[in-house]
């Protein structure tokens, strides 16, 4: 009767372990401004992007870039809660320029996407046109869990484990309480 219990326990520990899910779902954007697909009459200062639920930190990165594909964000981005804002280049000119960003959901998974928007005319103090540069993608953070979840590796050794501690107290519980002794 206790071996059964005990078998019992270590399954339903072992399934909780395997189906747990997070309770949060990953970061949605919501808004940003300038808005995806907007003209506006200049650049902006900065670019803001509103998310569904507070970021995490880890990860978080802007890239805008302008029609010729020069970077135009001034320094990184910076997260409060659920709002991400990059500051923008100083004298940036007109055109089309793509915002692509990544944020850490609180699960710990990236998110991405992009976003675009037209300015008609230059910010005041226009830069130089410089050569081209390289068109960037936020590029991957390292891996980790801020949120204290445990990641799936992990999850199947206890899983495993705790069914090896199971049938290991079933085995010499086994004798236990039978006549037989051990078999």
């Amino acid at each position: 009767m206790l071996t059964r219990s005990l078998l019992s326990l270590c399954t339903a520990a072992v399934i909780w372990v395997l189906t747990a899910a997070p309770a949060a779902a990953h970061d949605a954007l919501i808004s940003s401004d300038p808005a995806d697909g907007a003209t506006v009459a200049r650049p902006p200062l900065s670019v803001v992007l509103t998310f569904d639920e507070p970021a995490v930190a880890v990860g978080t990165a802007v890239v805008v870039t302008d029609a010729a594909g020069r970077q135009v964000q001034a320094g990184p981005p910076q997260l409060i809660d659920a709002t991400v804002t990059q500051p923008l280049q100083p004298g940036v000119p007109a055109g089309t320029y793509v915002v692509m960003w990544r944020v850490t959901s609180t699960d710990g998974h990236p998110v991405t996407g992009s976003t675009t928007f037209t300015a008609q005319q230059a910010a005041p103090g226009q830069l130089p046109s410089p050569q081209a540069a390289p068109r960037a993608s936020p590029s991957p953070a390292p891996s980790s869990d801020p949120s204290g979840r445990l990641p799936a590796g992990l999850k199947v050794v206890i899983g495993l484990a705790a069914i090896a501690f199971g049938v290991t107290v079933a085995r010499r519980a086994g004798g236990r309480g039978h006549p037989q002794g051990r078999v």
